[in-house]
């Protein structure tokens, strides 16, 4: 006998699709793990359903540019979890174009903290830059994106991946190629460096790719595949487009394959420069976007507190070129010039990913720090039921005016999100509904992660494969859940054991009305804490 879920929730307007098992198709083994709605795998039917993105609470500045570093750029690259403390990465650089006399590189540093809200600089005492050693500097002139090997390859755990440009303050940069192509002598490549204490770093001499991404490329391991994972900037298009490239490598260290461009110029065929297709292109806009619109800085994350869920926050870039604004405001003066926020992008496998158009993020009001530029950084703090993220916001946008004014670059900004929030199946007060396919699932409890507020609430009803209700777990036998809570036991009026249908293929129907729901998950509780 098979069980079958439905939610009865709001809004005539939502989607009525179907994913994941239909008919006779297998069920779907959630075990005891949680199940995120972030898209329509566990709604194979529904009326009022709509999904929706939920932004994230902006908080508080965490890390403001100090005075040695308020002369140009200020940027989050990661933040990572070790041993009980948190370390995030960022990234300063002075304003300006970089040339043989001045190249003006970009410094990575280090900053601490215990709770992910107070931040202290790392004092490591490694480079002077011509202010003496008495700063947070861990390598300078590789703008890359730090994270952790769980693999610890050749007895590494911090690795990141980027380009690097050569200069005489960092060793480990001697030989690098160029990070952008001028000229024909040194084309741009990609690099991993590693570290064992995420402090000194040393980087691996020969080239991860032949070619360049630009700013902020990222590595990472993805145990569903037991692979490493890149995602990196692409320019499909030519020199103004934005787009993020994938690959993956059964390896880390060593060049990882890739499938050489035909278009390339035959002429050199020795020099890459930008990557273009020589990987997968997985995010890239398309005809629901503006024209001039980029997708980069990917940001992807492999959700931990859930199964088969991957998140991005994209950099959403509007490129202003070309507009004229008639004196009113800058449009259209600085080149490559526009705003930019942070997207949200959805996947199970890391490849497919639906992204969704509404800002994750919003820009500030005109004037306020965080009115021009927002880029979201990699990592995500678990504060209890709360999800911290750090983004660098700016008063400017992309290349705009102003930029190299000492001071205003603005600071790094902590987000609160809440557990598993990032998307939900919503409901209005009209209410609606929606039943899973089947599903083979273990404990004797169903939770939900589910905001009814005052006026919402929830019932489900189990069901078997074809449709029927179970006895003792219809609608009728259904008790509300309520209120706002991210595991709230789902009752009926002889109680909320569900026990006898674990490992039975079942469908869950949902009836909801003015409920935002998140997530589900059966748990096991024991008779002993009943």
């Amino acid at each position: 006998m098979s069980v079958r879920l439905m939610i009865w929730m709001g809004l005539l307007s939502g989607a009525n699709c179907c994913w994941g098992a239909v008919g006779g198709a297998e069920a779907i083994d959630v075990g005891d793990r949680k199940q995120l709605f972030i898209d329509h795998r566990f709604i194979e039917t529904s009326r009022g359903i709509e999904l929706t993105v939920n932004p994230p609470v902006k908080k508080e500045i965490v890390l403001r540019p100090d005075e040695t570093e308020a002369d140009g750029m200020f940027w989050i690259s990661a933040v990572v979890e070790v041993d009980g403390e948190y370390l995030m990465y960022y990234g300063t650089r002075r304003s300006g174009r970089s040339s043989e006399k001045d190249p003006r590189p970009t410094i990575l540093r280090l900053a601490r903290s215990k709770d992910g809200l107070h931040w202290e600089r790392a004092r490591v005492g490694l480079f002077d830059i011509g202010r003496g050693v008495n700063n947070n500097i861990v390598t300078v002139g590789a703008w890359a994106t730090v994270f952790l090997d769980p693999n610890e390859t050749e007895g590494y755990r911090f690795w990141m991946l980027g380009h690097v440009r050569e200069n005489k303050y960092w060793p480990e940069s001697q030989g690098a190629q160029r990070s952008y192509p001028r000229g024909e002598r040194r084309p741009g490549a990609l690099y991993l460096c590693r570290s064992k204490d995420g402090i000194h770093w040393f980087r691996v001499r020969d080239p991860v790719f032949p070619f360049t991404g630009d700013t902020r490329n990222q590595g990472l391991f993805d145990p569903r595949i037991n692979k490493y994972v890149c995602y990196l900037r692409s320019r499909p298009g030519g020199h103004g487009s934005r787009a993020v490239a994938r690959g993956e490598s059964a390896h880390l260290v060593g060049p990882w394959p890739f499938k050489p461009d035909p278009n390339r110029d035959k002429r050199r065929p020795e020099q890459y420069g930008w990557l273009m297709t020589e990987l997968p292109i997985v995010m890239a806009k398309d005809e629901s976007d503006p024209p001039s619109l980029g997708i980069y800085t990917p940001n992807v994350h492999i959700y931990p507190w859930s199964e088969d869920v991957y998140l991005a926050f994209p950099g959403a870039y509007r490129l202003r070129d070309g507009i004229a604004s008639y004196g009113r405001d800058e449009r259209g003066k600085p080149a490559n010039e526009g705003p930019l926020q942070p997207a949200l992008a959805v996947s199970r496998d890391g490849v497919s990913w639906r992204r969704f158009r509404t800002p994750y993020v919003g820009l500030g009001r005109i004037g306020e720090i965080d009115s021009g530029t927002i880029y979201m950084g990699v990592g995500m703090v678990r504060q209890g039921q709360e999800i911290w993220q750090y983004l660098s916001v700016s008063p400017h946008t992309h290349h705009g005016f102003g930029i190299s004014l000492p001071g205003m670059d603005g600071g790094i900004l902590r987000t609160v999100q809440r557990l598993d929030g990032f998307v939900s199946a919503d409901a209005g007060p009209a209410g609606g509904d929606m039943t899973t396919p089947p599903i083979v699932f273990a404990g004797n409890r169903l939770q939900l992660n589910v905001d009814c507020s005052a006026i919402g609430e929830v019932w489900v009803e189990i069901q078997d494969a074809r449709g029927k209700p179970l006895p003792g777990y219809s609608m009728e036998e259904a008790v509300s859940v309520d209120l706002n809570g991210v595991a709230q036991e789902v009752w009926w009026k002889q109680g909320p054991d569900v026990g006898p249908l674990a490992g039975r293929p079942i469908r869950l129907r949902l009836r909801m009305r003015s409920a935002k729901l998140y997530a589900f998950q059966f748990t096991k509780v024991s008779p002993d804490a009943e």
